[in-house]
């Protein structure tokens, strides 16, 4: 009877755990500083419209970027990402937005973390495939 009861108590906590563990992975995969995402994301969408002149990548990824400011910044965050796309030129985006609001953005904001939409979170394997070919 004590077997069977340490037994379950083993199979309900190593449950547990496995749980636990996957619901942080996701946390961690959804939630991020916008440094990391930049680097995880925007720069190897860059990185493919340099190499393969695929911008399908880095527009659907700068077309959610405004959604990720603060909030008093997201219009002109968004200006800025509309008017570089709107003349082809989706590599410019990110160096308009650093030279107006780093600094800023990095004293304030630099560890609070934002929520990665969820239609983007398979675009950095997908585009290491892409680059692969």
């Amino acid at each position: 009877m004590k077997l069977r009861m340490a037994l379950s108590l083993l199979l309900f906590f190593s449950a547990l755990g496995v749980v636990l563990n996957a619901e942080k992975k996701a946390k961690a995969n959804t939630e991020m500083n916008l440094h990391d995402f930049m680097e995880d994301f925007t720069k190897p969408a860059t990185k493919l419209y340099d190499k393969k002149d695929n911008a399908d990548y880095l527009n659907k990824i700068l077309e959610k970027v405004p959604d990720m400011a603060p909030e008093d910044q997201k219009a002109e965050w968004k200006e800025i990402v509309d008017a570089k796309l709107s003349v082809g030129k989706p590599d410019e985006t990110c160096k308009s937005c650093h030279t107006k609001f780093k600094k800023e953005y990095k004293a304030k904001y630099r560890k609070k973390l934002i929520v990665i939409p969820e239609e983007l979170l398979g675009f950095p394997k997908e585009i290491k495939e892409l680059l692969k070919k």
